[in-house]
């Protein structure tokens, strides 16, 4: 025992000595070439993980922190912190410092320590690192597979627990606090064409599984879809659901919040990976010539336009659309034709989408969701009616939500489906099915020869389908039971949604037409007044 103290004591005496006389690079010498001696029979390798590289946050250590934290539930530990932000979706856990756990990687431990300290100097601050202890002669397989595996289950970890977010555009940036988008629109409660659905939903899928394809064709990959139809069929509750399948927060861009070409590429490149960018009403935003309609620009728009259709083009798949990966433009109008070819061909709007009125298929999953059943008796009496009447699925959605009981919201909807069917002027509604006539027509017709249009339920004569021209809805037309024109229109409102043709002479010449077939239609319907007065009176007179 007194031998062993004795060899303490010289060593400690050598070293004494050594550091006291020896020169410094001498003595970092002799301690390098000793490590390296003692390094040779020890098995293992280190490697350290800083989170901070240079003043940059390390992708490895933030890597690591998600990869580990996964794990940390179904492992035996004796500390593990566990937190939960509104910007994830679920909890988080991470490591304790001077605290260390195993994983296995193809059978081979992987021994990982977490270490926490604070920084010398006057600004003292944090500093974390990860040490990942393996065999030394798995080494490749850590630099060329595991790390790698690490960065691949990371960003799919990310993707999978952030919340989706709306960015909008402010003072030409995007603003620095995004909302939370917490609208619970999905494809499996989105009411649209069933085939049509499918045929997105795969597009979608096949687009994100195909990052290694489009570097094998040379292509960026991103996607462009269009979305068009009229007004109220469902392209904001669609973009929604999109957002939601992909997990993708959406850019929402106004054109006509943007100052030059020059910011709306700074708009480009500021937005995320794996986002979605939506650009609403494109044709509305602002005043973009289409060089198909040989209608010239005026010269006032011209000058007002602060984004031009060039910038627009070079903005959808310029050399900037190369930067970044996973990103889907979306485009939404209610007029497809208003819209410039260039900006429509494959590259830039690759998939066209457009969105009708409710159809019988978007009407079945609507009943499916609201009132949980899939078949009916009086569903044949909505499939004849829904080709004849513009109802959007959302005032489907209305009509059914009014009640839980299946035959009550059915016939519901029916009679909503006849009123708008007669509102519109067509008359070919079967008496059997139309409740409101039974209920409050004060006339009763019996079994007769005659088929006559009827007007009831606050519908009068004026709403018989005339064999004349219709009038066009843009312009607010009422005619009187005596069939005098009220043409009480507001003239501001139609130059307004005329003002798309650029050309107050072809507005002008719009009005004169419009006047000329309103007068048309009023006599059209008086002839039809007295044909149908001359017939009641005979089946008064047979009464």
């Amino acid at each position: 025992m007194n031998s062993v103290w004795a060899l303490l004591a010289s060593i400690a005496l050598i070293r004494t000595t050594l550091y006291n006389y020896l020169p410094e690079k001498l003595r970092l010498y002799i301690s390098a070439r000793f490590e390296e001696w003692t390094r040779r029979f020890n098995t293992d390798e280190t490697m350290v993980f800083k989170d901070y590289q240079s003043s940059k946050m390390n992708q490895l250590f933030q890597a690591a922190n998600l990869y580990l934290g996964e794990s940390l539930p179904t492992i035996s530990i004796p500390r593990v912190t566990v937190e939960k932000t509104e910007n994830v979706r679920n909890l988080t856990f991470s490591m304790e410092k001077n605290t260390e756990m195993i994983d296995v990687y193809e059978n081979i431990p992987m021994k990982w320590k977490y270490f926490s300290d604070y920084s010398q100097g006057m600004s003292k601050h944090e500093i974390s690192w990860y040490e990942l202890s393996f065999h030394k002669e798995y080494k490749s397989l850590v630099t060329n597979c595991y790390l790698p595996y690490i960065l691949e289950r990371a960003n799919k970890i990310k993707e999978r627990n952030r919340v989706v977010q709306l960015h909008t555009a402010a003072r030409d940036f995007w603003t620095p606090k995004p909302v939370i988008i917490q609208h619970p629109m999905t494809f499996e409660t989105l009411a649209m064409d069933g085939n049509l659905k499918k045929e997105l939903v795969e597009d979608l899928d096949r687009f994100m599984n195909s990052k290694e394809y489009y570097q094998q064709i040379g292509k960026v990959w991103k996607r462009g879809y269009l979305l068009y139809g009229p007004p109220g069929t469902g392209k904001s509750s669609l973009i929604a659901a999109m957002a939601n399948h992909l997990n993708f927060d959406i850019y929402n861009l106004n054109l006509s919040a943007v100052s030059s070409d020059f910011v709306l590429q700074n708009l480009l490149l500021s937005t995320a990976n794996r986002s979605i960018l939506v650009i609403e009403d494109i044709d509305c935003s602002i005043k973009l010539q289409n060089r198909e309609s040989g209608i010239e620009l005026p010269i006032k728009y011209q000058q007002q336009n602060k984004v031009t259709l060039s910038g627009l083009l070079n903005f959808f798949d310029g050399i900037l659309s190369c930067c970044g990966e996973g990103k889907i433009l979306v485009a939404t109008t209610n007029y497809k034709d208003r819209i410039d070819r260039a900006l429509l061909r494959a590259g830039r709007m690759d998939m066209h989408i457009y969105l009708t009125y409710c159809t019988f298929s978007a009407f079945k999953q609507l009943a499916l969701r609201y009132l949980e059943i899939s078949d009916h008796s009086l569903f044949h009496h909505i499939e004849k009616l829904l080709p004849k009447v513009k109802v959007s699925p959302a005032e489907v959605a209305g009509e059914l939500m009014k009640t839980r009981d299946p035959k009550a919201s059915t016939e519901g909807l029916i009679k909503h489906l006849e009123e708008k069917l007669i509102a519109d002027g067509n008359s070919e509604v079967s008496p059997k099915h139309h409740s409101s006539l039974s209920q409050t027509s004060n006339c009763q017709v019996h079994k007769s020869s005659i088929s006559l249009p009827l007007a009831c339920d606050g519908a009068s004569m004026d709403n018989v389908k005339s064999p004349g021209p219709k009038p066009d809805v843009s312009v607010k037309s009422k005619l009187t039971a005596d069939g005098e024109g009220d043409n009480n229109f507001e003239k501001t409102d139609l130059v307004r949604d005329r003002s798309s043709r650029h050309n107050i002479l072809q507005v002008i010449e719009d009005m004169e037409k419009e006047l000329l077939s309103y007068k048309e239609a009023i006599i059209a319907l008086q002839k039809k007044s007295c044909g149908t007065l001359n017939k009641l009176a005979g089946i008064k007179a047979t009464i």
